[in-house]
């Protein structure tokens, strides 16, 4: 995906759109071309191997940019919106070109609406170095959102993350270990399944389920036919009695993420925001360090109790 995106600037005749690396950033010199370091997670593997140094987030050195990138991790993890690692790359790890590529306004948009609403729920606000009034409004010289309008079968292709799995069992109504005995059109016939998730009025039909998929998910039912396999089922209630998927995933017996996050679901307390906080987000950052916001101030840069140098006041290019 990124690949295409780079592309498309390369042989862009509108190099000229935004203004230099120098006058954007403030910056009297001209950057650097480094590699992207295997341990920054977040983007190694994104589609280029070489990054802008400093950042479009003025960090200074590889070390900052890994250290603030981590933080981030764990918002790509829960995967709120297919562009998010896009999003976030774009800033963390520029592209080496002549200019600084920045993000469109609608990519910051769409993943803001994706993401922020999520990011609220385990209390941490979207931040202001994100604000996407200050991004380019779309033009061929910034990177646009990727995903299409509408993702199709997202319920059967979920992404095997500790964090993916515990966001969807906390917005959950049922939980469910089970295999599928019938797969038709859009109506999956469960054998008897072991309830994880689900009280009440759920209790009586968790046990032997039937699901119904939404037609934009019809897709998965070709996918879980004919499979021996048990899965992991989440989703919710309508009123109408049927049970919704939202998450369906193979029993991943031999993944060290999928067998973490089971085994968080009996000690999870959904309902207590600190615990939920900690849980989903905190414990991706090694065991009790901070998550976004917590140790990043509004500019992105970490709070210190002197500044050296020069003052920065990291941001992205005014509106255009």
């Amino acid at each position: 995906m990124m690949s295409c995106v780079l592309a498309l600037l390369l042989v862009s005749p509108a190099m000229g759109y935004l203004e230099t690396w120098g006058l954007s950033g403030g910056r009297p010199t001209q950057p650097t071309c480094v590699d992207i370091p295997r341990n920054m997670s977040l983007c190694h593997g994104i589609g280029y191997n070489k990054m802008r140094l400093p950042n479009l987030l003025d960090h200074d050195t590889m070390a900052e940019v890994s250290q603030q990138a981590k933080s981030w991790l764990a918002l790509n993890n829960i995967r709120c919106h297919p562009d998010t690692q896009l999003f976030l790359c774009s800033l963390f790890s520029p592209v080496c070109l002549d200019r600084p590529i920045y993000p469109c306004r609608s990519l910051c948009d769409k993943v803001r609406f994706g993401c922020e609403g999520r990011m609220k729920k385990y209390g941490f606000p979207w931040p202001e170095m994100f604000n996407c009034s200050k991004f380019p409004q779309d033009n061929d010289m910034c990177i646009t959102p990727q995903s299409g309008a509408e993702e199709r079968c997202l319920v059967c292709n979920q992404v095997e993350t500790y964090e993916n799995i515990l966001d969807n069992f906390c917005r959950a109504d049922f939980a469910i270990r089970t295999k599928i005995r019938r797969a038709k059109k859009t109506m999956l016939k469960c054998k008897k399944a072991k309830v994880l998730k689900g009280h009440g009025e759920l209790s009586k039909q968790l046990p032997h389920p039937v699901l119904t998929l939404e037609p934009s998910d019809a897709c998965c039912e070709e996918k879980t036919r004919n499979s021996g396999d048990f899965y992991l089922i989440m989703g919710h209630s309508r009123g109408d009695s049927k049970l919704i998927p939202t998450f369906i995933m193979p029993w991943g017996k031999n993944s060290k993420s999928f067998r973490k996050a089971v085994r968080m679901f009996k000690k999870l307390n959904c309902s207590d925001p600190g615990q939920l906080s900690y849980s989903v987000i905190g414990d991706a950052y090694g065991g009790g360090s901070t998550a976004p916001s917590a140790k990043i101030n509004s500019t992105g840069r970490r709070k210190r109790g002197r500044t050296k140098g020069r003052h920065k006041n990291a941001s992205p290019p005014p509106a255009l």
